[in-house]
């Protein structure tokens, strides 16, 4: 069934020829005057589009219907795409959906949010924002004889990697840096000098690698910029006994002989914390066989703002990762001929036996 369509550069007051620019700035003008947020007290600084002379054919209509419809419009001509298919299918294809050279097009649908497609616009609910901005928090200004005036704009971060050790990430530190930074020296700001300065890093039990520590506008400082930022950035140093895995697992590999592999074994592991874990193995040792040690891990690092980081300050950490005890398989170099002699023997009765008790196994099962 065929239904009247709405003509969205009528709604704008705009000619189909308007570029997206003039779009745009039609839509702001509009907006300001209807939008439904704007100050009762300031009602004199909107004034009705009648008195402005800007008759439209929605001027007959409530200023709610005709917020909705404008915004409505300016989602449609706003957006290069929607505003295409829009030109040459109509409003029909637009809701509709149409098949295009690169695909099918489903079919457009306003949320119905207004408030978005304002804010899209304007970057917020007041169309001054800017404005109040530049007034209530001032860009920084400079103004030297050298220089002259301007404003002042940051410099690019530094970055750089800290390595550290799994006994630190086991029980958290705290890492003094020296960085060294040009700093102005004399009162005139003309002369710079390059100087240490340490900054105070607090390394939390189990941090994972890739934690940024960002200390804010601690860089160079010079007359005409804002100091950049110093960034740590967190990475584990290669260790000889263990190796970190899914954040707050560790991995422990541990070398047998077929004998233990067979027969079972009890060895110790000394944990990063300096205690000799006993760790027993009864079960046959199967290529790709672990062992796992609950809670012998990493603490498991939470990321806590400042308010619940202080109450915790103090507060042991209770919750661990786990240890995964891994197992390579040392082999003989070399065999005689009377060590393979002895070898054959001894698994072809092992084969005799494990034969033996598969039949014990199955006449019990009946």
């Amino acid at each position: 069934m065929n239904r009247p369509e709405l003509d969205y550069y009528a709604v704008l007051d705009q000619a189909r020829g308007s570029t997206k620019e003039q779009i745009t700035l039609a839509y702001r003008r509009l907006a300001i005057r209807l939008c439904p947020h704007r100050d009762k007290k300031d009602e004199q600084d909107f004034v009705p589009l009648a008195q402005e002379g800007r008759l439209t054919h929605l001027s007959p209509m409530g200023e709610p219907r005709q917020w909705a419809y404008i915004n409505m419009a300016f989602d449609v001509l706003g957006n290069d795409l929607y505003r295409a298919i829009y030109d040459r299918y109509g409003e029909a294809g637009l809701f509709e959906g149409v098949m295009l050279p690169n695909g099918y097009f489903p079919p457009y649908q306003y949320d119905g949010d207004h408030m978005k497609v304002y804010e899209r616009v304007f970057g917020s609910y007041s169309p001054y924002a800017n404005v109040i901005d530049a007034i209530s928090n001032p860009p920084s200004l400079y103004a030297t004889r050298q220089h002259g005036i301007g404003v002042r704009s940051k410099d690019a971060s530094t970055e750089r990697v800290i390595e550290l050790s799994l006994e630190e990430v086991r029980t958290g530190c705290v890492k003094l840096m020296n960085v060294w930074r040009q700093e102005i020296v004399d009162a005139k700001e003309s002369r710079l000098e390059k100087r240490k300065h340490t900054l105070k890093l607090n390394i939390a039990p189990g941090t994972t690698a890739g934690t940024r520590f960002c200390f804010k506008e601690e860089g160079d400082r010079y007359p005409a910029t804002i100091p950049g930022d110093i960034i740590f950035i967190a990475a584990d140093k290669p260790h000889p006994d263990f190796e970190r895995r899914n954040q707050h697992d560790l991995v422990y590999k541990h070398s047998i002989d077929l004998c233990q592999a067979f027969t079972g074994f009890t060895f110790f592991i000394c944990t990063l914390d300096r205690r000799q874990l006993k760790v027993v193995i009864t079960d046959v040792v199967q290529p790709g066989y672990t062992k796992v040690v609950p809670l012998e891990g990493l603490p498991k690092c939470r990321n806590l703002n400042a308010v619940t980081a202080i109450k915790e300050a103090n507060k042991k950490v209770e919750q661990y990762g786990d240890l995964i005890i891994e197992f390579n398989y040392i082999f003989p170099k070399y065999l005689t001929s009377h060590m393979k002699h002895i070898t054959r023997q001894f698994f072809r009765e092992f084969r005799k036996l494990e034969i033996e008790l598969e039949e014990e196994e199955e006449r019990n099962m009946v």
